[in-house]
């Protein structure tokens, strides 16, 4: 199973240099020295599925149309 690993120094993890303080899923063994597991808490502020975001009130939809 997947975990969640935040990084504590930089290094490359799956062919992407990453840095301190990126948080990476993987499925390990062992994390090593320059990985620390960190918990992930469910999301609560997710849109449903189907739902879009509401439009700021001072935004008309037709101002984001792009360019013709």
């Amino acid at each position: 199973m997947a975990k969640h690993y935040e990084v504590l120094e930089r290094a490359f993890i799956n062919g992407k240099l990453c840095e301190p303080g990126d948080v990476v899923v993987l499925e390990i063994d062992s994390p090593g020295s320059h990985l620390k597991e960190v918990k992930v808490e469910a999301r609560q502020d997710k849109a449903k599925p189907g739902q879009k975001p509401a439009a700021k009130p001072d935004e008309k939809p037709e101002d984001n149309l792009p360019d013709a």
